[in-house]
């Protein structure tokens, strides 16, 4: 935002007056906006009825993060000039708009912000800036494709508007054209080399195309050029998270924490940095900012009861409340009969779709949507903050053999839909190739479409009697001609019993991995450089469960060594051999 020069009017002739006027542009200019909004103040003191003068008050305000007081000037100033024709061309009505919208946009007020820039464009729709500003304006609100559209206006009017080309891009980020995104920040950077700004966004939008040793440039740039942009050293460091190099992104979350100690997302970064490190203490403790993030902070709402802090003593009555996935609920189960032991009587709030699963926990099941309503517990916890809670360790970590069961009565079943669809004598392999598209970091964790097909063509899988059956479920269910074993599932209970039933499961990181590693059955899980923290950064083995068996790319993005490696273990990836498992199956837990 531009501060204006004071259109000629009627005004006082004192010298002081105009010499307060000419220090306050100085000041702006030099971005010495605290002197600035003095300047104008006296100025203004002087001259009562300068309307250009109070906007540029208000822009030296709203450029200073004074928002409440720039939010009254500016209004004053629309109140003086909306309807004063007296004005006519030399009104500063337009300046007066922009201005308003800037502060509506930097007070989080979206829809007002959109009226303001409208009002400005309205008024004058020749003005690239108006353009621009709505542009912002409406990619705060959520419409990529409207801002795009108003900022495309902007650079039609005037192609060196580079506060519309910053938000081209990011309006093109947003609709996930991550390429185009790169391609109008280049253009944007091409003119100002110095904004730290678009290095940042350029950077993010590289690391979405996982093009890390790119964005890591982008992003050292930006808190080069400003080192006080919290943004660049939250983007940096996980950057440095995805990449592997856990102490730099400690290094940058804590550089970040020091800006803005009341920041979550440092927070939560460096913890997942530590968890990944194997650290469980200062790792589950820095996690617990989670649940002060903006948008996934959401989820966290009161509990009823006050927090548990570790404490069993006999008789109290306990609330667990489930968050995240499944497969985060099914990870956790494992505390509860150990704290049911200790004498707690416990409440787990979960998904309907684990209670069959979980029914012999000792547990009282209820429905997470219910958990907040519900009454008479003495103490109540977020289920992701028991290890916090409890002071876990990675050699602390309970129950690693199994410790769920499948039903008898649903193995039966499950038996005998396999002896239908498969042939006998040979290792029956269950497959999840996709996750809940809705994850986070599911592009990352999911395979990409035909990955399993040397799997599928190695000897013994492609062999008459098809011992290959598919446990996907959702979107990508199909992609491959193998026997759907999730025709016979209504919930995890029954997939705890097709699980119990085969001789191995590989699948991608989602909730089956932790079903099979909760019962005990083996399971070879395919994970990306960039897993989630319970896996850790390197080996195959895990603490959480013994069965599973892990294997990692090499690199972000190339599933052939994952593939390469479970073919191997299973038995899979050279000539054909009487069996193409080489784990046992073990002792299933059945109830």
């Amino acid at each position: 935002m531009k501060v204006m020069h004071r259109p000629d009017m009627s005004r006082p002739d004192d010298e002081s007056y105009e010499a307060r006027l000419r220090s306050g542009l100085e000041a702006y200019r030099c971005a010495n906006f605290a002197a600035a909004a003095h300047y104008f103040t006296e100025a203004l003191r002087l001259n009562p009825v300068d309307q250009a003068a109070r906007i540029n008050l208000a822009n030296a305000l709203w450029a200073s993060g004074a928002l409440d007081e720039a939010a009254l000037v500016s209004q004053a100033a629309l109140d003086q000039l909306i309807g004063a024709p007296a004005w006519g061309a030399a009104s500063p009505l337009f300046e007066a708009w922009m201005i308003n919208g800037a502060i509506r946009l930097a007070r989080g007020d979206t829809t007002g912000a959109i009226a303001a820039y409208r009002a400005a464009v309205a008024g004058r729709p020749a003005a690239a800036s108006g353009h621009a500003g709505l542009a912002a304006g409406l990619l705060a609100q959520g419409d990529a494709a409207g801002a795009e559209a108003e900022a495309d206006a902007a650079l039609a009017l005037d192609p060196g508007c580079w506060h519309a080309w910053g938000t081209k891009a990011a309006s093109l980020a947003a609709r996930a054209d991550f390429t185009g995104a790169i391609a109008a920040y280049d253009v944007a950077l091409a003119a100002q080399p110095g904004n730290a700004g678009f290095w940042l966004n350029r950077g993010a939008a590289k690391l979405d195309l996982d093009a890390l040793e790119a964005a890591a440039q982008d992003l050292a740039m930006a808190t080069r050029l400003d080192p006080t942009m919290v943004p660049a050293w939250v983007t940096r460091g996980y950057e440095a998270c995805l990449a592997g190099r856990l102490d730099e992104a400690i290094a940058c979350a804590d550089r970040a924490i020091s800006l803005d100690p009341e920041h979550p997302q440092p927070h939560w970064n460096r913890g997942i940095a530590l968890l990944l490190k194997g650290d469980y203490p200062a790792g589950f403790a820095a996690y617990e900012w989670r649940k002060r993030h903006p948008l996934h902070g959401r989820a966290f709402t009161r509990l009823p009861a006050p927090i548990w802090q570790g404490a069993a003593v006999a008789g109290r009555r306990l609330l667990i409340r489930a968050e995240q996935g499944m497969g985060d609920t099914i990870m956790l189960a494992r505390f509860i009969p150990d704290l049911a032991a200790r004498g707690l009587r416990i409440t787990l709030a979960c998904a309907p779709v684990l209670h069959r699963l979980l029914q012999d926990v000792p547990a009282r099941l209820i429905d997470l949507t219910a958990a907040n309503e519900a009454g008479g517990f003495d103490a109540a916890i977020d289920q992701m903050s028991l290890p916090l809670a409890l002071g876990l360790t990675r050699s602390s970590i309970p129950r690693a053999d199994g410790y769920l069961s499948a039903d008898p009565g649903l193995i039966a079943g499950a038996r005998a839909w396999l002896a239908q669809h498969t042939a006998p004598a040979r290792p029956r392999i269950g497959l999840v190739w996709a996750g809940n598209p809705g994850h986070d970091n599911d592009r990352r964790r999911s395979l990409p479409p035909g990955a399993f097909a040397p799997l599928l063509a190695a000897p013994g899988l492609n062999a008459p009697g098809l011992n290959a059956v598919a446990l996907q479920f959702g979107a990508q269910r199909g992609a491959y001609p193998i026997p759907d074993a999730m025709t016979m599932v209504r919930d995890y209970a029954d997939t705890a019993a097709i699980i119990a039933s085969l001789d191995a499961v590989v699948t991608v990181d989602t909730s089956v991995a932790h079903l099979a590693g909760a019962l005990g059955v083996p399971c070879h899980i395919m994970l990306s450089s960039a897993c989630d923290w319970r896996w850790g950064q390197t080996g195959a083995d895990s603490p959480w469960y013994r069965s599973v068996r892990l294997h990692r790319q090499e690199r972000l993005g190339d599933w052939s060594k994952p593939i390469e490696s479970v073919m191997a273990a299973l038995g899979c990836g050279g000539a054909a051999s009487p069996s193409c498992v080489s784990v046992t199956s073990g002792i299933q837990n059945i109830k």
